[in-house]
């Protein structure tokens, strides 16, 4: 059997573990590239530098009513403004029988939101006389069909987002004249389908 010579074994050993040292340098290099990489490929389109997005800059955004010059598009109910949804909510607000006989009355007011996807949602009573009262506004509000939601356009992006709208909504409460009420039906006299808070 032939043996191999010293020399020859050793330059065979130093020939290998070079060859190990390369391979590892290449795998160090591949595996460094990778990590460098697979971030900047996981980045959506719409999170990378330079690209817009749909989603609107600030969620909480509220625009109040007196701002709404802001808006691309303000909010529509039944393809008019507030003043016709204002009469609608006047229209179907009940007074409640014992506040009327109590004689309460005055002025509920309620700031009111529209909401992004047109839904109407009561943020704050600012003035009541009475809970029964509000509690009969805040009925019909919660109630009310959608609208169609505020638009406003993102300066840096350029794209058009749906925002918050809010608008206060007063509904005057006022007890009738007695003589004008029949007291066996308890309508307004002479008057049929009056409706004494709007139309």
């Amino acid at each position: 059997m032939n043996k191999v010579p010293l020399s020859l074994g050793f330059h065979y050993f130093c020939l290998c573990r070079n060859q190990q040292t390369d391979a590892m340098k290449k795998f160090l290099f591949y595996a460094v590239s990778l990590l460098l990489v697979l971030p900047a490929m996981a980045q959506t389109p719409a999170d990378a530098p330079g690209t817009t997005t749909s989603t609107p800059p600030a969620e909480g955004l509220v625009i109040a009513d007196g701002q709404v010059a802001r808006l691309k598009k303000a909010p529509s109910f039944k393809n008019k403004g507030f003043e016709k949804y204002w009469k609608w909510v006047l229209s179907r607000v009940q007074y409640p029988a014992d506040m009327e006989e109590q004689k309460v009355e005055g002025v509920v007011q309620v700031r009111i939101i529209v909401e992004t996807d047109g839904s109407v949602t009561v943020d704050e009573v600012l003035a009541s006389p009475h809970e029964k009262l509000t509690e009969a506004v805040t009925r019909v509000v919660e109630n009310s069909p959608k609208w169609t939601p505020g638009i406003m356009t993102d300066k840096e992006s350029g794209l058009d987002y749906p925002v918050r709208v809010s608008y206060v909504l007063p509904v005057e409460f006022k007890v009738r004249p007695q003589k004008l009420v029949d007291p066996t039906i308890g309508r307004y006299n002479g008057q049929k389908n009056f409706k004494p808070y709007g139309s």
